[in-house]
């Protein structure tokens, strides 16, 4: 009997060449998914080339794993993972000489080992057309994924709707205002070009040029509340300092968690005011702003750039440091921001030398700080160099920090993701409530008391969304114009909670309650603003989400007492529950197909 052996070659080997090699391509990208978290946020790989090849790793052993399930021999594991891994090395040879930039790397990185695979699969085609390498997928098999993938679907779906909302929510600008948040081009018009139908004007301030003048900056698509109003309080409550909010052109702007601040100037009435007083910009301070357009990125940037050529001290708060690099001025320079930002500046920013684990990074006519609170210490070190020590001193006695370290920078915790964080996901993705806020806000209430009740629950906390309430265009103790997005009436059927911020507000007790919610008054004693804000979280949500939020804000909590439940458990146990759901739906699903079958 003859022996007619089989062949490669045809339509039936091509098809399982493709299927074998699109197989591939997912275990590829699989590995990378699946290890890239265990790179950035539990080993803390901060340089791209570590990072780049630990990626190529991952992707490399996705594809050896998946070919020993599908019985591949050892040399062709090898030789298949090497054509993964080994053009990144390659690659990055010319990127340390400084030829190829770190976007082409990746970029070039991820499309030759594809190629490579093909031609490898090509070459022997024998082996990889081999029948004897086909992965047999079993019907109970199928079964058991499709109850997986129904049991993840369900809690998936609701993480990615609740998580985009909340995010999305940070920096929502109202919707009874046409803003204008283009750049001010410095021509005095004589009149307000902004369609504002809020009517509310900043206050006006005294300017008194014997004294530093100091400009914090606003982005019209969103301004970090807490890196702007600490830096801000710590310097107009000396008294010693002209200090404005300036921006580029936004007549109103959205801060983190639903407040408006009315800023004070615009760069052109900013110069014309220190023109007509015969003065100059002594410091300018930049917090993290929210994606700000390329027209009004482009048009601070170079404000920036003027002003520091001009000899102002120039400042960055937390992921304000993205702004500040982009111009240009940290280039060669030594800086620091947040923890959490840091992977992505030093990819993005490869010119600066990125440090972590102090306050703030001196560079003389440069300083730069960690996360958010961090913006306080900066304050105090541009205190010391504008006034002296002793007015430092005295401000961080005023709003009761705690941390000041006269002359230096302290050290602070070197933070990265551990397993306990996974609260915030909980958080973001499934907390059952009280998860709508209201803030009662009315003059006189001091910027860190207004900024710990608007990002501590929102931006770091994420166990639900504020809104400030109150009867109209309101002044804080500072002289800065805010404008309530509601009043307590109009939105009390929507809230679960009702805040007022402010130790005045507290000793006053002059908030009723609103349907049948009772005031929770946040700041009942003189302290730091944002403790009794911890301590409210950690009372009526758990311990670990204050605690998430106090390392996210970058501030010790080692002598704040925090009390409560240790951890989210509702948070936890809903998506639990809406696996059990899915995966019900799904056998359900395929008992009735079954029996539809059967009966024809």
């Amino acid at each position: 009997m003859t022996n007619h052996e089989r062949r490669p070659g045809g339509a039936r080997t091509a098809a399982r060449l493709v299927w074998h090699y699109l197989e591939l391509v997912i275990a590829a990208a699989l590995g990378m998914m699946l290890l890239d978290p265990l790179w950035v946020s539990v080993l803390k790989v901060g340089r791209f080339d570590v990072y780049i090849l630990l990626m190529a790793a991952g992707m490399a052993a996705g594809v050896a794993i998946w070919m020993l399930v599908r019985r591949h021999t050892w040399p062709r594991i090898a030789e298949m993972g090497s054509a993964v891994f080994l053009p990144f090395p390659v690659l990055l040879v010319p990127y340390w000489f400084g030829v190829l930039p770190a976007a082409l790397v990746s970029l070039i990185g991820h499309v030759i080992p594809l190629v490579l695979m093909a031609a490898a699969m090509v070459w022997r085609r024998a082996e990889y057309a081999d029948p004897r390498h086909r992965f047999r997928f079993r019907g109970r098999w199928f079964r058991g994924t499709a109850i997986v993938l129904a049991a993840l679907l369900l809690p998936g779906a609701v993480s990615a709707v609740n998580t985009v909302g909340k995010f999305g929510d940070l920096y929502t600008a109202r919707a009874d205002t046409g803003a204008d948040t283009g750049a001010d081009t410095g021509a005095d018009t004589g009149a307000d070009t902004g369609a504002d139908t809020v009517a509310a004007r900043p206050a006006p301030k005294a300017h008194d040029p014997a004294k530093p003048t100091v400009a914090l900056l606003a982005g019209g698509g969103g301004t970090n509340v807490a890196d702007l109003l600490g830096p801000y309080e710590v310097l107009a409550g000396t008294g010693r300092v002209n200090t404005y909010v300036v921006s580029s052109g936004a007549r109103l702007v959205p801060l983190t968690g639903g407040l408006d601040l009315v800023p004070d100037l615009t760069f052109g009435e900013l110069a014309r005011l220190l023109s007509d007083r015969n003065d100059t910009l002594d410091a300018v301070m930049v917090p993290a702003l929210d994606d700000p357009s390329p027209a009004e990125l482009g048009s601070i940037t170079r404000w920036l750039r003027e002003q520091s050529a001009a000899g102002a001290l120039t400042m960055s708060v937390c992921n304000g440091a993205r702004t500040l690099a982009a111009s240009g001025l940290l280039d060669g320079r030594t800086a620091t921001s947040h923890w959490w930002r840091m992977a992505g500046l030093r990819d993005d920013f490869r010119d600066v030398g990125w440090v972590t684990g102090v306050r703030y990074v001196d560079e003389g006519n440069l300083i730069t700080t960690a996360g958010v609170l961090s913006g306080i210490d900066g304050a105090l070190r541009v205190l010391e160099r504008l006034a002296d020590p002793d007015a430092a001193q005295e401000a961080a006695r005023r709003v009761h920090w705690r941390h000041y370290s006269p002359g230096a920078p302290a050290r602070i915790s070197e933070s990265r993701l551990q397993p306990p964080d996974v609260v915030v996901a909980l958080n973001a993705s499934y907390h059952p409530g009280p998860s709508s806020i209201g803030v009662r806000v009315a003059d006189g209430i001091g910027e860190l008391e207004l900024a710990s009740a608007f990002i501590s629950y929102t931006e770091h906390a994420m166990v639900g969304r504020t809104v400030a309430l109150g009867d109209g265009p309101f002044r804080s103790r500072h002289g800065l114009t805010f404008v309530p997005r509601s009043t307590v009436a109009a939105a009390a059927e929507g809230l679960d909670r009702l805040l007022v911020p402010g130790l005045d507000a507290a000793r006053g007790q002059a908030v009723d309650a609103v349907a049948g919610l009772r005031p929770v008054y946040l700041h009942a004693e003189e302290e730091f603003a944002f403790d009794p804000v911890l301590r409210d979280i950690a009372r009526t949500y758990d311990v670990q989400t204050a605690r998430w939020t106090a390392k996210t804000l970058e501030y010790p909590v080692i002598d704040v007492e925090l009390s409560g439940s240790a951890w989210p458990w509702p948070a936890t146990i809903v998506p639990l529950v809406l696996a059990l759901l899915g995966a019900a739906a799904a056998v359900v699903a395929g008992l009735a197909f079954r029996r539809i079958r059967t009966r024809h």
